[in-house]
């Protein structure tokens, strides 16, 4: 709940709360070159990322759009509309762990509540905060945003309220990319010593040539609509790529903690999925960090000594930072 008295400024840094959109409690941050809307009854997933010198869009809105909140939509495959979501503390599947059920993205649909840290023309500081039901876990993000600045920071702290108990998670975010920002022109960068990794076959090969059959296939551009892809990850040496749409004349930038994160998602749809939940519908892709490779459980990732582990009344933290800027 914001304060009733806050200030409301129309320039520099700014926040706009106490807002319904489409039956969705809602979140504005926003200054000179970007607007953020955030859907907070919905994992406080953006439904906006507008770069405004461009006039570009950064969220992708697949076919579904968005509805309005029901109770028949209440999780994560059915209430996909596309775009950016943060998944804890399962990222796969919906399981079962240690005699309970463990929601493939529960933070990505569930509520968060939020609190004011900074509200200046300089600077805005929002904290947000998902208490899960499936396990005993608390996630804070706190989001920083600066006048004139193109770049959002995101830290975050994951903390178990559990006294005795040390208590596993999968963890990551689910940046999924589309029209108008992706299109058939754009172009992924990836630093020198990057490596294309098939989860199911265990091939690897040198970004961003991917061979097979004697064949190259260019996986840093974009396929006509049609061209079937399996769901790769990517080793990155430093834990960044950027993403560019020439047409739009904007990139994207994307850093992340890669000692939490080390594994890079590389999720591709090109209108050639004809099941749920796209019926060759939409042109996108994925580029998605998470702690884990493609598609363990929580359990499996257990076994495999891949899970975030948490103490008891401990903490892991992490951090994320876009940045979106055109060019001539």
């Amino acid at each position: 709940m914001g304060e009733l008295y806050r200030p409301l400024r129309n320039a520099g840094c700014r926040i706009t709360d106490d807002l319904v959109f489409k039956g969705y409690r809602s979140l504005v941050l926003e200054n000179e070159k970007l607007l953020i809307h955030l859907l907070l009854d919905k994992g406080a997933e953006p439904i906006r990322w507008l770069h405004k010198p461009t006039d570009t869009d950064m969220i992708w809105i697949s076919h579904n759009g968005l509805g309005a909140p029901h109770a028949m939509y209440a999780d994560y495959q059915i209430s996909y509309i596309g775009g950016w979501q943060e998944m804890f503390p399962e990222v796969s599947y919906t399981s079962e762990y240690r005699g309970g059920t463990v929601h493939r993205g529960e933070t990505a649909i569930t509520p968060w509540d939020y609190r004011i840290v900074k509200d200046e023309p300089d600077e805005i500081r929002v904290l947000l905060v998902n208490q899960i039901r499936s396990m005993p876990f608390r996630l804070e993000k706190l989001i920083i945003l600066g006048t004139g600045s193109e770049t959002v920071r995101i830290e975050e702290t994951v903390r178990n309220l559990s006294p005795s108990t040390a208590l596993e998670a999968n963890w990551g975010h689910h940046l999924a990319y589309g029209p108008p920002f992706l299109g058939e022109d754009s172009i992924i960068s990836l630093s020198e010593g990057a490596k294309i990794c098939n989860p199911v076959t265990g091939e690897s090969w040198d970004w961003p040539l991917m061979r097979r059959a004697g064949t190259d296939t260019d996986l840093s551009v974009m396929p006509e609509p049609g061209t079937e892809r399996e769901l790769l990850y990517i080793a990155t040496p430093d834990s960044a790529y950027r993403l560019t749409s020439p047409s739009r004349g904007v990139s994207l930038d994307v850093r992340w903690d890669g000692s939490v994160w080390p594994y890079l998602w590389y999720w591709q749809n090109f209108r050639a999925d004809m099941n749920a939940p796209f019926f060759g519908c939409d042109y996108n892709i994925g580029l998605e960090m998470f702690n884990v490779p493609p598609k363990l459980t929580l359990g499996e990732a257990v076994e495999q000594g891949r899970a975030l582990v948490v103490p008891p009344l401990g903490s892991v933290s992490s951090w994320l930072e876009l940045k979106a800027f055109g060019f001539v």
